[in-house]
């Protein structure tokens, strides 16, 4: 089973490490289509089978654009969480997150009001890895190894919202500060699904099921971007700006009609991963 699940893991890290080329696909031009390499820290929130699993800070990595990105983050709790199927245990969790987002952009207004806003349709195609790793603890029977387990999630969501960017260019003729700006703000909604890997759980004596699990899901994600072109007469910039993701699902069956009220808003799946952060970095 832990042999399985490192299958999937390095399965889908080729596909993250095989498609940086697709960044720059579609870009219309280098005030909309720099890609940026960024760094920040997050909080996790993992809440699945009515158990929380992960409720702390974690690290990432982006390389991307407001349109594609690659992503990797981390993180280890550094507190004891309580099973709440085995009382008399404990969990420490280690999380690991791959995300890799794909899509375009289609026109609503170019030069909104004839002012240097450009108003679009995100569309975009989602793909997240995430696995958790935790160790079982007994506090009566500190001398032993705790037992480890893993889950294994896979999501798979299409969606579309608004975005708008904007440039400013008064500051253009003053080459220390750089020679424009470009602002960010995107949302996207994005309805899929969500699998969790069978025979995931590999500690002896699991409680959870090991069946399949196909849920329907819905992500929510909402950015925030500034950057700075040509920083100090280079051709180099700064990158700043804030994320948030929140994704629902239900653990399965998965039905169409149950996807739908998550859309809308009707019925809200009761599992969760969100997160949250601030990040810093470089343009090009």
């Amino acid at each position: 089973m832990y042999t399985r699940g490192l299958l999937y893991f390095f399965a889908y890290l080729f596909l993250f490490l095989a498609t940086p080329m697709v960044l720059s696909a579609g870009e219309n031009g280098p005030a909309y289509g720099e890609s940026s390499l960024v760094v920040g820290t997050m909080p996790l929130y993992v809440h699945y089978d009515n158990q929380t699993w992960y409720n702390e800070l974690a690290y990432f990595v982006m390389l991307g654009s407001p349109k594609n990105h690659l992503m990797v983050a981390y993180g280890e709790s550094g507190d004891l969480y309580l099973d709440r199927f085995r009382q008399n245990q404990a969990y420490h969790t280690r999380f690991l997150h791959l995300n890799m987002q794909l899509g375009g952009d289609a026109t609503i207004w170019s030069r909104f009001l004839r002012l240097p806003l450009h108003i679009y349709v995100p569309i975009r195609f989602n793909s997240g890895y995430h696995r958790l790793m935790f160790d079982r603890q007994s506090p009566a029977l500190t001398g032993l190894d705790p037992e480890r387990d893993t889950k294994n999630f896979l999501n798979l969501n299409l969606g579309a919202g608004l975005g708008a960017t904007y440039r400013l260019t008064l500051l253009n003729r003053i080459p220390i500060i750089g020679s424009d700006f470009t602002f960010d703000a995107v949302y996207v909604r994005s309805p899929g699904v969500m699998i969790r890997f069978i025979g995931d759980d590999a500690g002896n004596g699991s409680v959870h099921s090991n069946d399949n699990e196909v849920g329907a899901a819905v992500t929510n994600e909402f950015l925030l971007m500034a950057r700075m072109h040509r920083f100090l007469e280079a051709n180099l910039g700064v990158t700043i700006g804030m994320r948030f993701n929140a994704t629902n699902w239900s653990t399965g069956p998965f039905e169409f009609s149950e996807l739908l009220s998550a859309v809308t808003g009707e019925d809200i799946p009761p599992n969760e991963m969100n997160y949250s952060g601030f990040f810093i970095g470089i343009n090009w």
